[in-house]
Formats: structure tokens, C-alpha cells, sequence
């Protein structure tokens, strides 16, 4: 009996894990929400040692392809990282949603944004 307690002991630390996920809005989120858009990137580390942070510029890169004809805006991320057999393995996932806006909108609202600046000189 005290065999099978102390197998089962091995083997629930063995496989448990723990996640935890920080969230973090980049931007103002925009007035037409009616495209969004989302992306992801991961990679997977051994005792959490990271030697480059690469993975990550494709994030950026992925939210263009999604919106080729107009801007990402309202971009917001989330990192999650998930800890595998008593800390041993690490699992990274960046995620990132916003809004598709066309083109014309986010000119017309830069304009419109600098015309107030102007009158407030």
C-alpha cells in the first residue's frame, strides 16, 4: 500500500503543471470592431532557458498578413506560459487580437486628430 501511495505521489508531481497568462491592451480599441483579426506564436523551452526572443517579431508580421489592405488598431496581447513536469519544460504562446480598419479610416482619423492639435497650438 505505502508502495502504490508513494507512486502515485511520483507521478501526480511528475505530471502536474501550472499556466498562468498576463494580458496587456497595446492600443486604443477602435469605435468599428467588425473585422478582427487574430494571431499567434510559441515556442517551447527547457528549464525556461531563452536564449532569443525571434519568435516573437513574427507576431507582428502574422496581424499584417490578416489585414492586408488596411491597419491592425485596438491590438491587444496575451503571454501565456504553461510549466511542464516540475518545471522542467516551458511552453511560451504570445497572442495578439485587434481590429482590421481600412486604410482611408485611419488616414481620415489621423487628419481629423491633427486638425485638432493645430487649433489647440
Amino acid at each position: 500500500m505505502k508502495r502504490i501511495l508513494a507512486l502515485l505521489s511520483l507521478v501526480s508531481l511528475t505530471l502536474s503543471g501550472c499556466t498562468y497568462t498576463v494580458a496587456v491592451s497595446q492600443s486604443n480599441i477602435p469605435a468599428q470592431r467588425n473585422k478582427p483579426v487574430e494571431a499567434s506564436v510559441s515556442k517551447f523551452m527547457v528549464l525556461g532557458l531563452n536564449f532569443d526572443n525571434d519568435y516573437a517579431l513574427q507576431l507582428t508580421e502574422r496581424l499584417k498578413e490578416r489585414c492586408p489592405q488596411g491597419d491592425v488598431r485596438g491590438v491587444t496581447t496575451q503571454d501565456t506560459v504553461t510549466l511542464y513536469l516540475l518545471l522542467f519544460f516551458w511552453a511560451r504562446e504570445i497572442k495578439a487580437q485587434g481590429y482590421c480598419q481600412p486604410r482611408n479610416a485611419t488616414a481620415s482619423l489621423e487628419a481629423e486628430w491633427g486638425e485638432v492639435a493645430s487649433t489647440q497650438e
